[in-house]
């Protein structure tokens, strides 16, 4: 009886498993985020600050990290109680109108913005972006 070929054949089957495992991992990983590195977004908003009951323009701008326009990114404004979306254009920009209106014990409140622009972007995401004040 051979006791080499009985050592090692438990060795090989863990390394065959092992290696076999991360090829497995990396294959799927390139099917589910194409994009190894996903790059950041430069978004531009404005106004930063609106007021309650008025239905106000929101325009938002979208691009890369090379300053060039991202067109067909999801926009999303959310808080007190509504949310609106929206998809920028060719120019990497989006108007969305919202008429926000705030409980009657806040004076203010806040509006989140939140941007995906395909899979080789990263998330965007603004807490407390927009102010709206009663006026």
């Amino acid at each position: 009886m051979n006791n080499k070929a009985v050592l090692d054949l438990p060795l090989r089957m863990v390394v065959t498993v092992i290696m076999g495992g991360a090829a497995l991992v990396i294959v799927l990983s390139f099917l589910f985020q194409p994009c190894l590195f996903p790059k950041e977004l430069q978004v531009c908003w404005e106004p930063p600050v609106i007021y309650e009951g008025r239905e106000e323009e929101i325009n938002v701008t979208v691009k890369n990290e090379k300053g060039m326009p991202v067109s067909k990114a999801t926009v999303m404004i959310s808080g007190l109680n509504i949310t609106k979306v929206g998809e920028t254009d060719a120019n990497g920009s989006v108007k969305i109108y919202i008429k926000a209106f705030l409980p009657k014990y806040r004076n203010e409140g806040y509006l989140d913005l939140y941007i995906k622009a395909g899979s080789c972007y990263k998330k965007f995401c603004q807490e407390n972006a927009i102010k709206v004040v009663r006026g």
